[in-house]
């Protein structure tokens, strides 16, 4: 338990750092890397790197005290995921996984560790020493109940 909280902990501190750099250069990630490679997405580009930087520090935020930690670290996998595709759009494959690239480190890398990091709290949630599992009574528990309230609560 104490190893999945200084996991979940780690890696909060290690993300909030790239939702920060985004606003703080709001206008060359949107040309350079928005409206470049995905220019579909509809809106502004200054649009999807509001959300994205959002998405990174917001839920670094909430992933690091552990509240709605599954839809939270959901949300950060998809912003990574999309690193990922941006990465592997800007410079390709590198040879990944026996070629050794020009900087000795993919350039997707990071990212696609934070998506495999992110997707094991989609899936088992925050861990015992959370929000969700401290102050929610669980948080499987807690979206349950809501669940239930909308759902089978009937007048009778």
């Amino acid at each position: 338990d104490l190893s999945i909280t200084a996991m979940r902990l780690g890696t909060c501190a290690l993300m909030v750092h790239h939702g920060f750099d985004k606003i703080q250069n709001i206008d060359g990630f949107s040309a350079n890397v928005v409206a470049k490679f995905f220019g579909f997405l509809p809106g502004p580009p200054q649009f999807w790197t509001l959300s994205a930087a959002a998405t990174q520090i917001v839920g670094a935020g909430m992933l690091s005290v552990g509240v709605f930690s599954r839809p939270v670290a959901l949300s950060m996998s998809a912003t990574m995921i999309t690193a990922v595709i941006f990465h592997l759009l800007n410079t390709g494959g590198e040879a990944f996984p026996l070629g050794i690239p020009k900087a000795h480190s993919y350039n997707f890398e990071l990212a696609a560790m934070y998506v495999l990091v992110l997707g094991y709290f989609s899936v088992a949630g925050a861990g015992k020493y959370s929000v969700d599992e401290l102050v929610l009574g669980g948080e499987l528990n807690f979206y349950g109940g809501l669940l239930d309230k909308a759902f089978n609560d009937k007048e009778e």
